[in-house]
């Protein structure tokens, strides 16, 4: 019995490790101590749900939307807030989705559209007259793409970093399968249960915005690894092939896994100042 234990613990144990390296926060949060910009923390409630909102920038000029992958929360967007090419150009608005970051006891786990549907509200906050930019990693990016579908008038273009898009390639893992058995979610971490309910229902996601990418007209950047074990590099390729309308540029960055994000800031950066240029 003693014996079937240990092996149950390690089992746990190595899920646990599998599941962290597979969400979407390996970053250092930054310290306030070495903040060059200010940032303005405020708490919105969207339909019932909580978002912590974070600014800096100029709010008077071109919004610019971070959305966090899963698990995560805006402080993986934190060295974008301070970067001044940015700031200095647009109003930067990172944000923890409800039921992540500092809302974390929340469960908000609907469906992409409902998602898409209740993140644009935060284009109160735009006080330009030009529509949003949105950045996104991981499902942050997917959520971008549905974003692009649903609200065309509202997005000025989107830069997506490592994201599922491709219906067949984003199937559940063993180690997703295995994280929804009781026993072991009792055992992980909520952030990572969180991000594992939200990953079993995203192929299903994917097929019903499948046939609806090709009405994305806007500027779309997607940014992909390839060697990334987690959103494999073909979902680049189907990216292109479905966004034919659209302004499409791809950027594969080779060698490179899933946390483009932070590995190559100055090459994300780039490209959001290139739609910043763009647009005004």
């Amino acid at each position: 019995m003693h014996k079937r234990m240990m092996v149950s613990l390690k089992s746990i144990a190595k899920l646990v490790c599998i599941l962290s390296m597979s969400g979407c926060a390996p970053y250092e949060a930054p310290n306030e101590d070495d903040l060059e910009h200010e940032l303005l923390f405020s708490a919105w409630n969207i339909e019932g749900r909580s978002i912590h909102v974070v600014e800096s920038g100029d709010r008077n000029k071109q919004m610019v939307l971070f959305i966090h992958g899963t698990p995560g929360s805006w402080e993986g967007y934190g060295e974008y807030l301070q970067m001044s090419a940015l700031s200095s150009r647009a109003h930067l608005v990172a944000i923890d989705r409800p039921g992540f970051g500092k809302f974390s006891e929340g469960d908000w786990l609907p469906p992409l559209q409902e998602q898409a549907s209740i993140l644009i509200k935060l284009r109160e906050l735009n006080r330009s007259a030009l529509p949003v930019i949105v950045v996104g990693h991981s499902l942050g990016g997917t959520i971008a793409y549905r974003m692009a579908v649903d609200f065309p008038d509202e997005i000025a273009g989107i830069v997506v970093v490592s994201a599922p898009l491709d219906p067949e390639l984003s199937y559940r893992r063993w180690y997703n399968v295995l994280a929804s058995f009781s026993l072991i979610n009792w055992a992980l971490p909520d952030a990572l249960n969180k991000a594992n309910r939200e990953m079993n229902p995203l192929q299903g996601d994917l097929v019903a915005m499948a046939p609806r990418l090709p009405e994305i007209r806007t500027r779309v950047t997607v940014i992909q690894g390839t060697e990334d074990k987690l959103v494999k590099f073909e979902n680049l390729d189907f990216a292109e092939r479905s966004l034919q309308q659209a302004r499409f540029k791809s950027i594969p960055v080779a060698g490179r896994g899933h946390f483009i994000l932070w590995e190559q800031p100055q090459l994300v950066a780039a490209e959001i100042l290139a739609f910043l240029n763009e647009s005004q």
